[in-house]
This record gives structure tokens, sequence and C-alpha cells, in this order.
């Protein structure tokens, strides 16, 4: 461990969430590694404590909870970040967006002396109003998609809690850096320009890679899926589903819906289609969003991209709104769903009778074992071993 110095630079990714973060997650924890050879530390033990050291930091609970390991987690990561010998260090958090000025003070002085850079990754308005429902509804809510944006543009952060405070608190650029530059001088501000969906996930990682200092060659990105959207369909049928599964599945939730269930109905055509803004307000994301290139242009922030990117036409392309989806859509999916979810029961079946199998020989192998010790000695101990040899068949 090297000593606590202030030429450190400790790059705090801060969000959006929906902005390409759980993506650069996963390269992070999957090059922790080849990212310590290179100096630079990834402070994070396990693969979800980036989120305990949050929830540390902003005193929050989650669903209602809050778990014991979470206390002192900020501290626990700030520790690790001011003790490693290498130049760079880089901590990663969606929700960290949302702190309060005393919470981002708090954070910062956790790190001192190290020179602390804040770095927002963002992209056009449209997008985040999508992605934003999408995940609220992979985690368990059913409010309609229409009447979500209907809140967010009418009352902004005052919408219906969590919706409010959640998109606006999290999303909102110049909010959110307004926060982080009371404890963060201006020219350690960095805003990270997201291509839209179905964009290189490459470029996001040169991005972010550059701006940290991180040499091109370090992270194998290969095989890390990028944040790609819903289908409109897929996501109506998770919001319907929701009321019935979220309670029956529990903790399990989140796990069973992705591995199970989303991108499974394999119907072509309109079943395929993106989600599109509601009509009504797709002119006002659009103008929403040019009013903050120009606040971020005034800012002094570093851009890493391009700001044009955010407030670029949007695609032409043929779009659904979830509450437009026909009912015999959803109809369709869901019977490939259930399709799909038996022949994930039947090869799970077929390889708990594999290791029931495997099982079962191991006994017999022991059997034969204790048979042979006992011939040795064939009175009672060769009678005991038969027993025993026979009681196992018999179970």
């Amino acid at each position: 461990m090297g000593e606590r110095r202030s030429g450190k630079a400790v790059y705090l990714h801060v969000g959006a969430p929906t902005a390409g973060t759980a993506f650069l997650h996963r390269v992070l924890w999957d090059n922790r590694r080849r990212l310590a050879d290179a100096g630079v530390c990834y402070p994070i033990a396990g693969p979800q404590e980036h989120f305990g050291a949050v929830m540390d930091l902003r005193e929050m609970s989650w669903g209602g909870r809050r778990d014991p390991s979470w206390d002192g987690a900020w501290r626990r990561m700030a520790e690790r970040a001011l003790d490693w010998d290498g130049p760079t260090v880089v901590f990663s958090q969606g929700l960290l967006g949302g702190a309060t000025e005393q919470q981002v003070k708090r954070a910062v002085a956790a790190l001192e002396p190290a020179e602390v850079h804040v770095v927002f990754a963002t992209r056009d308005l449209g997008w985040q109003l999508i992605l934003d429902w999408q995940e609220q509804i992979r985690h368990a809510h059913m409010i309609p998609f229409e009447r979500f944006v209907d809140d967010l543009v009418r009352l902004g952060i005052k919408a219906p809690e969590p919706y409010g405070e959640m998109f606006w608190g999290l999303h909102d650029p110049v909010r959110v850096l307004a926060a982080w530059e009371s404890a963060v001088p201006q020219e350690r501000v960095h805003v990270l320009t997201v291509p839209g969906p179905g964009g290189e996930a490459g470029v996001l990682w040169d991005r972010f890679r550059d701006l940290t200092g991180i040499g091109a060659g370090v992270c194998d990105i290969g095989g890390i899926p990028a944040d790609e959207p819903l289908t409109a369909v897929d996501a109506e049928l998770l919001r319907r589903l929701n009321e019935r599964i979220g309670p029956a599945l529990g903790e399990d939730y989140e796990h069973a819906v992705r591995e199970h269930l989303l991108g499974h109905g394999r119907t072509g055509g309109a079943a395929r289609a993106r989600m599109v803004l509601p009509a009504r307000h797709a002119q006002w994301a659009a103008a929403r969003t040019r009013e903050t290139v120009a606040s971020l242009r005034a800012s002094g922030y570093h851009v890493a991209g391009d700001l044009a990117e955010l407030a670029a036409s949007p695609d032409p392309a043929p779009g659904l709104l979830p509450g437009e989806v026909p009912d015999e859509l959803i109809a369709t999916v869901s019977v490939e769903v259930v399709a799909h979810l038996l022949e994930e029961l039947t090869m799970a079946r077929e390889r708990i009778g594999l290791a029931h199998l495997h099982s079962e020989l191991a006994d017999v192998r022991e059997n034969l074992r204790e048979l042979i010790e006992a011939a040795a000695d064939p009175s009672p101990a060769l009678q005991r071993a038969a027993r025993r040899a026979a009681g196992r068949r018999g179970r």
C-alpha cells in the first residue's frame, strides 16, 4: 500500500442510471484485475458493494429495508482508494448523482487529499424517459408509461414518489452537477455523451477510458452486453405481469425476470417495435434537451463526446407506445415466453436428474469400497457393510 498522496486522481462516475451505467459496471468489475495491473484501482470487493457504499453515503434504504452490511461501506471504499499506490481510482454508481450538497461534501472529504473528478453520462431526454420507465418496470412497478411521462412533464421533481425524485433528481445533468460543483472544481467536472440505443457500446467505453486515463488495451469488453432497451411489447407484457409475479417471486424477482423472461418472445414485425414517446410530449422533450445542451455548453465543464449528439433529430423509424400494444400481440408473445419457460424447466429437470444420478453413483462407489475393505474380514464386518449397502439401495 502506498502513502495517501494528493497527486492521485479519483474518478466518481455518478450517473445517469440508464445512460450506459450498467454496461460500465460490468466492464469495470470483469476487468478489475487487469485494471489493477495497469495502475487503476476499482475499489470494490464484491459485485454489489458499489450499491451499498452509495446507500451508506446517502443514508438510504431500498425496497423498505436497509442491509446492515451497508454501514461504513463508503468509508471502506474510500480507504481502499486512498491506500492504493497507483495514480488512478475509478468508482461507478448511478445513484450517486442524487446526493445532496451535504452528502457530496462528505463524499469528497472522505477521499481527500486525492484529486476528485466527477463524471456524468447523459443522452437525449426522450430516450432517458423511455429507459428510466423501463428500469422502473424491471423493478416490479406497474405505472403505465403514458401516465409516468405525463406526471414527470407536468409536475417535474414533485411527480408522485418515487418517480419524480428518481428521474429528475438523477437524470437532469444541470441539477446533479450543480450539487457536485459545490465540492469539486468546475475543471474536474466531466460530461460524457452517450450514443443512442443501438449505437456501438465500444464508443461509450472509449470515451470513458480516455477520460479516466485507462489505456486502450487494458480492458477486454468482448462478450459484455450493451444496455439495450426493451421493445414496446416486452415492456408492456412485463408491466402487466408485475402485479402477479412481483409478490410471488419476492427477492428472486429481478434474477428471474432478467434471466428467464425478458427478450424471449421471438415474434418479428410489430412485436420487435421500439418504444416511442407520446406524440404530445415529443416536441417538449426535444426543446428541454436543447435547453440542457445550452446550459452544459455555458457551464465550462469538460465534455467527452459531442453535446450535439444529445439534440440530434430523433430516429424516424416507427415505434409503439406500450398502451397501444394490441392484446393479440401480447397474447402471441406470451405463448412464446411460456414455451421458452417450459423448455427451461425441462432442461432444469434433466440437470436435476443427472445430479441425482451422480449422487447415486457416488453411493454405489462408497458401497463397493466398504465391501472390498470388509472382504478381508468376512465375519460380522462384511455383514454390516452388506446391510448398509442394501439400505442405501432401498432409498
